[in-house]
């Protein structure tokens, strides 16, 4: 496809370009070389370099020894003190929800088109489920992005699933909120398919209470 809004003189072209290029980058971090990132985005090699390498000099992707790309430093740094708040805010709901289901519980926000992964607290089982913090994931086939979708649209949100849809053998349950600014975040509990099924009565009963919870966070913070 061609690089979107090419011919734009007012420099969005550009900017969403390098929106593009850092999407991709954010969905498998460390993993894609510059020709993953061609064959991805589907570009002139030529512009997808170019772009790709801007990126890195302003500080926004990273790259290293092996030539794979991550966001920057600079652009994490953009959005750690709104994370870090949420991250404040939502920790001991993950801990109680962590306890009562011994799996891993993640925290995302909604931005854009795709949930970002803040904050996670690991499962201590041999076989989990478990996604760097600062990866994106899609809205359709995800527990949590679903739930952000229905919250975003004012609908009353109770548990989101996503059964082997994201990742064949991972299923998870998902709850989201959206706060007083706006903001949409979601709670999601992933495992193993198996486990998934027979703990599910369990796993949805937690995020249900930590939804209660968290709806009384927000009450008390308007």
């Amino acid at each position: 496809m061609a690089p979107p809004d090419e011919n734009r003189p007012d420099g969005v072209g550009v900017l969403r370009r390098a929106a593009a290029a850092l999407d991709e980058i954010a969905t498998a971090p460390g993993q894609l070389r510059l020709v993953d990132l061609e064959a991805r985005l589907g570009w002139p090699k030529s512009t997808v370099r170019r772009l790709v390498v801007g990126l890195a000099e302003i500080g926004y992707a990273d790259v290293d020894d092996q030539g794979r790309y991550r966001l920057g430093d600079r652009l994490l740094g953009l959005t750690h003190s709104d994370s870090a708040q949420l991250v404040a805010t939502f920790r001991s709901i993950l801990d109680e929800i962590a306890s009562a289901t011994g799996e891993t519980v993640d925290l995302s926000v909604l931005r854009g088109d795709q949930m970002w992964f803040i904050d996670q607290v690991e499962s201590a089982h041999r076989l989990r489920a478990v996604s760097a913090v600062g990866e994106r994931f899609p809205l359709d086939c995800t527990a949590n992005g679903k739930a952000a979708v229905a919250a975003l649209g004012g609908a009353e949100s109770d548990i989101a699933f996503d059964r082997d849809e994201h990742t064949v053998g991972i299923s998870a349950a998902g709850i989201a909120l959206r706060l007083p600014g706006g903001q949409v975040v979601a709670i999601s509990v992933p495992a193993p398919s198996d486990r998934f099924r027979a703990r599910e009565q369990v796993i949805v009963a937690a995020l249900r209470a930590a939804l209660k919870s968290a709806r009384y966070l927000q009450d008390t913070a308007q």
